[in-house]
């Protein structure tokens, strides 16, 4: 036996002071009496109990003696060897994924609120409230990855309000990290055990496996972490009953295959249940609703659904379900309808009338011409350039499209880098005829180059990386050829000279041709899976637009940005940026739990100083009324999250609550039960000696 406080064990030394009061005798007064008739019977009287007096008395000081000895050992706080050998040290697992957030005890008729994940916490509490004094809890919460919320303590305040803050996610299920840092943490312990409270919606056979093996009494293996695995108890709690459940598992936007100015929304919604269900999906744009479609599906059926020609954008763009289940976090998709940008398109030409009206009549295309002199002084960039007859003296980065360049034996310098080959032009060829081409390249989609009639063209060398789209017999006309930072279309036709320009396949072309050369780069898609990073990079010129718009009146020398995302329900975070140390560090955020839409603005951090001294500043000086706002759609979008009913064979390993709580008698420390002991001495004592003497 150890004492936790050995030096109290010196208070025993009050033990001599209580002997003391009971040895010392009272000195007796003399006083006078009439006669001793009276006073000798009573002395006769208490002579023949004086025996059971002292006796009595010897008694009172044992029980005194015995309460001071049980404080002092309470205060000295014992400690048993066989009581801590066989302290616990449970490690709890809460799920909170998706399928946590189902209805408890779905009734259609009876609706509920309780979900399976405040289920799970209820029965964490009640296990808390079954430890024993000497056990230890270490509390996990987990979805895709693992969070602790409080390591191994035997403090049980500490450990029920770590119970209590798990909030729910919108993320998907996988049990088997957070199983895997159990059992590592586990492996240290002599007596470990892990509490899984999950409903068990998503478990891999590998897991379940380990499940078996770690409840079983049989398994033989020679292997060390085998025979480590085999001393850890293991109890499976199940929260939740099966359900039915009907939920969208995509929803996402993206621009149109066919016009890279159009975009198309894919939905698919699948149903998970036995039985058929029928249900309506509305769509909503900015809260608002535009189109309702009936679906009836089939046990198991997934239908999925394109939506094109929006005739909105730059918005919000939401489907919901209209069916009550026990899962609603399903029943809601959200996606980002971007706004349609122009594509910037510089036109270097001397005068080409056909190439200027086939470009103009091209809604998505913000046209600029130039004449060759112009181009070599301007400065401004452009994301496609496009060069008749005429050939720069460098190239950087970029989508560039070569019409007929001079012949020259001086291609463009395109980089410093000397494996960069260039083409070649050769000799001139007379009326060719387009013999070959490439009809299923996203140029040359939809266009037929029959019987095109050719004056001037000239044969061509392509460097070797390119790709040849239109052949004369064995002569290239038409290539592409595409590096990680550069996309080129060189075509050896003088189209002046030829009657391609009169034909529809010439703007078809063109068309194109611009959008193959922004398919790559100009598609943003800002959705996300729930638990996925967000991650933004600014920009410098981004940057230096935002700060030109800010107030000159509170810019300072060292204007600091603050990045605002809004999230679900209006929860909002904030992140600083040095505008001027700004390097182009790419923003990650990693606090997308739930499902919903993600808004990132921008706000000056010198308006917002000088708003806790200027209460009449407008709200009009931060950067969001500027136009700043990027909006991310965040979604749960699973197949495997739609079913919440527990996987086949986990049924047979499931415990009981009642199963995990340890022995009652050791639940509080042994100082508490000295105690107590101590109080009924004292009660005894009282009985026997002082409450004779009051009566």
């Amino acid at each position: 036996m150890n004492f936790l406080s050995p030096a109290s064990l010196f208070l025993f030394g009050l033990a001599i002071p209580i002997i003391a009061l009971y040895i010392l005798k009272l000195r007796r007064r003399r006083e006078p009496v009439s006669t001793l008739m009276f006073w000798e019977q009573l002395f006769k009287e208490r002579q023949t109990t004086s025996l059971f007096q002292r006796l009595k008395h010897l008694l009172s000081l044992l029980l005194q003696l015995l309460f001071l000895a049980l404080l002092v050992l309470a205060v000295a706080r014992p400690q048993f060897a066989f009581i801590t050998k066989s302290a616990r040290q449970l490690i709890l697992i809460v799920d909170r994924s998706a399928s946590m957030n189902a209805i408890l005890n779905f009734d259609p008729e009876n609706p509920e609120t309780e979900s399976r994940l405040d289920s799970a916490k209820e029965t964490a509490l009640q296990i808390v409230q079954g430890l024993r004094f000497m056990d230890e809890m270490s509390v996990i919460s987990c979805h895709t990855r693992p969070i602790i919320h409080t390591p191994f303590t035997r403090h049980q305040k500490t450990i029920r309000e770590a119970i209590e803050s798990i909030e729910p996610t919108d993320i998907k299920t996988d049990l088997k990290p957070a199983i895997d840092l159990a059992l590592a943490v586990a492996q240290t312990k002599p007596n470990p055990e892990i509490i899984i409270l999950s409903d068990f919606q998503k478990i891999s056979e590998e897991t379940l496996t380990d499940f078996q093996n770690l409840q079983s009494k049989n398994t033989n293996s020679d292997d060390d972490k085998e025979e480590e695995k085999r001393n850890i108890k293991l109890h499976l709690l199940q929260i939740g009953e099966e359900n039915d459940n009907v939920g969208i598992t995509q929803f996402r936007v993206r621009k149109s295959i066919v016009n890279a100015f159009d975009y198309e929304t894919l939905l698919s919604v699948i149903n998970t249940s036995d039985e058929e269900k029928r249900c309506s999906v509305e769509l909503y744009f900015n809260e608002s609703l535009f189109d309702v479609r009936p679906y009836t599906l089939s046990p198991g059926e997934i239908k999925t659904e394109i939506f094109s020609n929006f005739t909105f954008e730059g918005g919000e763009l939401k489907a919901v379900l209209d069916i009550e289940d026990a899962l609603k976090t399903d029943n809601v998709a959200y996606a980002t309808l971007p706004i349609r940008e122009s594509i910037t398109v510089l036109l270097v030409t001397e005068e080409n009338p056909f190439l200027r009206n086939a470009l103009a009549v091209d809604e998505k295309i913000d046209l600029t011409v130039a004449t060759p002199t112009e181009y070599e002084a301007n400065t401004q960039e452009f994301e496609v350039v496009i060069f008749d007859r005429y050939s720069p003296t460098s190239l950087g980065d970029g989508n560039f499209m070569f019409i007929y360049p001079p012949n020259s034996d001086t291609p463009p310098n395109i980089g410093t880098d000397d494996s960069v080959a260039t083409w070649k032009i050769g000799e001139e060829i007379e009326t060719p005829i387009i013999t070959e081409w490439e009809r299923t390249h996203p140029i040359l989609q939809h266009v037929q180059l029959e019987n095109v009639l050719i004056g001037k063209a000239y044969a061509v060398t392509p460097p070797p990386t390119s790709k040849v789209l239109v052949r004369s017999f064995e002569t290239p006309v038409v290539f592409v050829d595409v590096t990680p930072k550069r996309k080129i279309v060189f075509a050896a036709i003088n189209i002046l000279e030829s009657d391609l320009p009169l034909r529809i396949a010439f703007p078809v072309i063109m068309a194109n041709t611009i959008t193959w050369f922004v398919q790559g780069d100009k598609i943003e898609e800002y959705h996300l899976l729930t638990g996925e990073v967000l991650r933004y990079k600014f920009d410098a010129q981004e940057i230096a637009e935002i700060k030109n718009k800010l107030p000159q009146d509170v810019t300072s020398e060292n204007p600091q940005m603050t990045v605002k995302i809004t999230g679900p329900d209006e929860e909002t975070w904030d992140i600083p940026i040095d505008i001027k140390d700004y390097d182009g560090d790419e923003l990650l955020f990693d606090q997308t739990h739930l499902a919903g839409f993600y808004a990132l603005t921008l706000t000056d951090a010198s308006i917002e100083e000088n708003a806790e001294t200027d209460e009449n500043l407008e709200e009009e000086k931060t950067t969001d009324d500027n136009g700043f706002k990027k909006l991310w759609a965040v979604n749960l979008a699973s197949e495997t999250e739609a079913s919440i009913n527990a996987v086949e064979g986990i049924e047979e390993l499931v415990t009981e609550t009642e199963l995990i709580s340890g022995s009652s008698f050791f639940r509080f420390p042994p100082w508490i039960y000295l105690v107590f002991l101590a109080v009924i001495l004292s009660v005894v004592e009282w009985f026997m000696y002082q409450r004779r003497k009051i009566d």
